[in-house]
C-alpha cells in the first residue's frame, strides 16, 4: 500500500454499527514506529471516517485514505464494537480511539515506559512480551471472574481503555490520554414515565434497526427478557433466524424460545449443548484472550453452525443491567458502604480458594483487602453520580462489561459478527437520564413488553414461571410448578443442568481430560498453584460438584490452557 504524505492513514478493528467494511487491509505489520498486532485477514478495515450529524452509513472505498482531524472528529457519534487507528504523517504521531464501552479489545505492548507494539490479538502480542506474570491482576481475575482497570497477564501488556483518545509518538512515546465520554446520571425531571416509556420505545426500535441492517442476522432467543425485547422490535423486512441453546433436549430455556419464535413466526434451531469443551479449548480460550472462564462462552459450542447460517449475531447483552437496579435503589443497607455493596456483587463463590492458594511471586501475598482497595480507587471517579444505585451500574459496566462481557463477544465471532443494540450510543445517553425507579425490578422492560408486544408477554417469563401479566403474583402462581419440579427431582434424585460447567466438566470422560490440564508434569500452573492442593481440590469437586467448585475448577482449567498457549 502507498503511503501519501499528505493525508494520514486510517484504519479500523471491528464495525461500526452504521454499516460494515468490506475493504481488508494487509502489509501493516510495521509502520509508523511501532509494530502492529491484529486479526489476520479480519477485522482491519480501511475507513472512510465522516461527520455523523445523522443516521446516514459510513461509506467505505478500496484503499482509500481519508484525511480527519483527530481533534475535531465527533467521536462521541461513533457508534458500534471498533478501535480507529489514526497515522498523522506530517506530525508523525498516532491516534487511537476506541469505542464507547471498550466492546472491542485492544492492547498496548511496553517496554521501558514506551510502546513497542500495538494489537488487537493478546495471544500473538505476548509473544514480545518478557512474560513476567502480574500476580496482582491475576488476584482479580480469579475473585471477580475478570481482569480490573486495564491489567493483564502480563506486567507489560495494558488494555486500551473505553471512550478513550490516546495520541502515541512514533518512538511509543504516549503523548496524551482523555477520554471523549464521561459517566453521568442527570435525570430528566420533566419526562413521565409514560414518555420515558415511549421515548425508550423509540431508541430501542432504532438501536435493533442499525444491527440488523445489512447481511444476514442471527437472534439467540432464552427465557429471559432481553432476547425477547429484540424479537419484540425486529423490522418486518429483517433478515432474521433465531436460535436457541439448553442443556437438556427438554431444556425450559428452550422451549420458551421456540414459543418466542413461532408467535413471531421467525425460522428457529434448538442446539442441545453436549460436551465440546476439551475437543476445541486451545481456540475457544486464545478467542477469549484468556479473560473469561472458559465455561461461559457456551455459544462457542455453534460456532460452525453460525458461520454457515448468518453474517452476524444480535445480543441482548447488557439489557438487564440498563433495565434493573444494582440492589441499591433504596439505599444502602445500615453499615454497609458502596464499595462493599460493588464487591458484593462483583466477587464469585469459589473465589477464596483461589486466592488463597495462589502462590506468592515473593512479595506480600495478595489478600481481598488490597482488591477491594482498588474497587474503591474506582468508584471514587464516580463520586459525581449522587444516584448510589446508578453510580454502582456506571462502575460495573466500566469494568464488568469491559472486560468480562466483552470477552465474550469475542467467543460469537468465532463464528460469526456480533452486534450489541444495548450498546447503541443513543440508548446509554437515555439510560443515563432514566430515574433508578423507572427500571427497577425489571418495570421499564416489562412495561414495554406488555404495551408494545403483548403476544410476547404472555409468554412465561423463566425467571418468575409466570407471564408478564401475572408478575405481581408470581410467587403463588408459580408454586404447583415449583412442586412438581422438585416432586420430579426428588423422585429421579436428578436436578436440572442449569451451568455449562456440568455439561463439559461432569460427563464421564471429563476428569481425566481436566486432570491433564491441571495435573500433567511441567505445566505452567505449577508455578501458580501446587499440584498437591490442585488433586485434593479436584477430588472435593467431583464427590460434590457445587457451583463455587465449578468456578474454582473452571477458572484454573482457564488459566492453564491460556498459559500452555503463550509462554
Amino acid at each position: 500500500m502507498k503511503l501519501n504524505k499528505e493525508l494520514p492513514i486510517v484504519f479500523m478493528l471491528g464495525t461500526l454499527n452504521w454499516g460494515n467494511a468490506q475493504t481488508q487491509v494487509s502489509n501493516l505489520d510495521k509502520l509508523g514506529g511501532l509494530s502492529w498486532n491484529y486479526t489476520k485477514n479480519k477485522n482491519l478495515w480501511i475507513l472512510n471516517i465522516q461527520q455523523l450529524d445523522n443516521d446516514s452509513p459510513i461509506q467505505i472505498e478500496p484503499e482509500q485514505l481519508i484525511e480527519i482531524d483527530p481533534y475535531t472528529l465527533q467521536f462521541g457519534k461513533l457508534n458500534g464494537r471498533f478501535s480507529i487507528i489514526n497515522f498523522d504523517l506530517m506530525h508523525m504521531e498516532w491516534t487511537i480511539i476506541t469505542d464507547r464501552i471498550g466492546a472491542y479489545h485492544v492492547y498496548a505492548l511496553y517496554k521501558d515506559g514506551l510502546v513497542q507494539a500495538i494489537g488487537d490479538d493478546l495471544a500473538e502480542l505476548a509473544q514480545h512480551s518478557t512474560k513476567r506474570l502480574d500476580y496482582q491482576a491475576l488476584a482479580t481475575f480469579l475473585t471477580f471472574g475478570f481482569f480490573l482497570d486495564d491489567r493483564t497477564y502480563f506486567e507489560d501488556i495494558r488494555i486500551l481503555l473505553p471512550a478513550s483518545i490516546y495520541r502515541f509518538s512514533t518512538e511509543g512515546i504516549l503523548l496524551e490520554h482523555r477520554k471523549y465520554w464521561e459517566w453521568h446520571h442527570t435525570v430528566d425531571e420533566t419526562r413521565t414515565y409514560e414518555q420515558t416509556l415511549e421515548e425508550y420505545d423509540v431508541l430501542f426500535r432504532q438501536a435493533v434497526q442499525r444491527c440488523v441492517r445489512n447481511g444476514k442476522v442471527l437472534l439467540p432467543l432464552s427465557g429471559g427478557l432481553d432476547s425477547r425485547s429484540l424479537a419484540a422490535v425486529l423490522p418486518y423486512d429483517a433478515d432474521v433466524e433465531t436460535y436457541s441453546y439448553g442443556y437438556t433436549d427438554d431444556s425450559i430455556e428452550i422451549r420458551i424460545a421456540q414459543q418466542i419464535a413461532k408467535t413471531r413466526n421467525l425460522s428457529f434451531t434448538a442446539h442441545t449443548i453436549r460436551p465440546y469443551l476439551f475437543d476445541r479449548l486451545p481456540a475457544i480460550v486464545k478467542a477469549l484472550h484468556g479473560s473469561q472462564d472458559v465455561t461461559q462462552a457456551r455459544q462457542a459450542s455453534i460456532s460452525e453452525w453460525l458461520s454457515q447460517h448468518g453474517d452476524a449475531v444480535i445480543t441482548g447483552l447488557w439489557g438487564d443491567v440498563w433495565c434493573d437496579q444494582m440492589g441499591a435503589a433504596d439505599g444502602l443497607a445500615p453499615d454497609t458502604s458502596v464499595t462493599q455493596q460493588t464487591v458484593k456483587k462483583l466477587k464469585k463463590r469459589g473465589y477464596e480458594w483461589l486466592l488463597s492458594h495462589l502462590l506468592s511471586d515473593g512479595t506480600s501475598r495478595v489478600t481481598l483487602d488490597y482488591l477491594v482497595s482498588l474497587v474503591e480507587t474506582g468508584i471514587q471517579q464516580f463520586q459525581h453520580i449522587e444516584d448510589i444505585d446508578f453510580r454502582i451500574k456506571a462502575y460495573k459496566t466500566s469494568r464488568w462489561a469491559f472486560r468480562w462481557s466483552n470477552a465474550s463477544l469475542r467467543a460469537f465471532e468465532l463464528g460469526a459478527t456480533p452486534r450489541i443494540p444495548y450498546y447503541d450510543i443513543d440508548l446509554i445517553d437515555f439510560f443515563c437520564t432514566v430515574p433508578t425507579d423507572f427500571v427497577r425490578d425489571r418495570r421499564l422492560q416489562i412495561d414495554h413488553l406488555k404495551r408494545y408486544a403483548p403476544d410476547l408477554a404472555r409468554i412465561e417469563w423463566q425467571a418468575s414461571h409466570t407471564n408478564l401479566y401475572q408478575i405481581a403474583h408470581s410467587r403463588w402462581l408459580s408454586l404447583p410448578k415449583r412442586a412438581i419440579r422438585k416432586i420430579q427431582r426428588t423422585i429421579t434424585r436428578k436436578s436440572p443442568i442449569q451451568r455449562n460447567w456440568e455439561v463439559q466438566l461432569l460427563g464421564k470422560e471429563s476428569r481425566p481430560q481436566l486432570e491433564q490440564w491441571l495435573l500433567a508434569p511441567n505445566l505452567h500452573i505449577s508455578n501458580l498453584f501446587n499440584i498437591a492442593d490442585l488433586s485434593s481440590l479436584i477430588d472435593d469437586f467431583y464427590i460434590a460438584p457445587r457451583a463455587e467448585g465449578g468456578y474454582t475448577v473452571s477458572m484454573l482449567l482457564t488459566i492453564s490452557a491460556w498459559l500452555e498457549s503463550v509462554l
